[in-house]
């Protein structure tokens, strides 16, 4: 059962999958997800497990990724509260391609097939709705695949550092302060780099004044200069 103190359907009605679908559909949503609670570090997922739930983070944040041929595991994206994941393979019932793990102790429900496919059937805006999700993460997807192939990793970064400043970061004085804090061998995870390439481009960039840093925290303070580097053809 789900704490009464803490109501999942206003959580649900705020995120853009579920966006003016019915009550009803969304209370019958909220009597049957349960919630789980993880760990920092803690596993949710491998690649290969069977792919039966979508999961909505209600608080922390959650890696996810893939192994290379060689073990090491590239980060695909990081997500925070209001985000959800795992809707494919739930979708579609295949294996996970994708692992997740914790990146700070973290809030998940879990939205079985069985349980969205009753949303489904009872309220078509539901379908609509989730056309256009799945657009929007195929359009992320290719984004994606064309850094990781394309791309060298200077733009890699850059285009990895604008994206932060666009939906995880606050104004200060010196410019757009990240507010999803990533250690360095995050960054390096998620931008296919080595640490000691990612500290040697970090370091120039402050030095030439396209960044500042202080307690591990990054603030962006060209926008402008970091998106000629995030354009570059070289």
């Amino acid at each position: 059962m789900q704490d009464p103190a803490e109501p999942l359907l206003p959580r649900l009605q705020e995120l853009e999958i579920f966006h003016n679908v019915s009550v009803e559909a969304l209370e019958d949503i909220q009597r049957r997800a349960p919630r789980r609670k993880l760990q920092k570090g803690e596993l949710l997922c491998n690649v290969g497990d069977p792919s039966d739930a979508l999961f909505v983070i209600l608080s922390g944040r959650m890696r996810i990724w893939i192994a290379s041929a060689s073990g090491v595991e590239v980060t695909l994206n990081v997500l925070v509260a209001g985000s959800i994941f795992g809707e494919i393979g739930m979708l579609d019932g295949s294996v996970r391609t994708a692992g997740a793990s914790a990146m700070s102790p973290a809030e998940l429900v879990s939205i079985s097939r069985a349980t969205f496919f009753r949303a489904l059937e009872r309220d078509s805006q539901l379908a609509r709705n989730v056309i256009g999700l799945l657009c929007r993460r195929l359009r992320w997807t290719s984004a994606r695949m064309e850094d990781a192939v394309l791309r060298p990793a200077p733009q890699r970064l850059a285009r990895l550092l604008a994206h932060l400043a666009q939906d995880h970061s606050r104004l200060t004085r010196r410019g757009h302060e990240l507010t999803l804090k990533l250690t360095q061998g995050e960054l390096a995870q998620w931008t296919a780099m080595s640490r000691e390439s990612l500290n040697k481009l970090l370091n120039r960039w402050i030095d030439e004044g396209v960044l500042f840093q202080e307690k591990g925290v990054l603030t962006i303070c060209n926008a402008e200069m970091l998106s000629d580097l995030a354009d570059a053809s070289e």
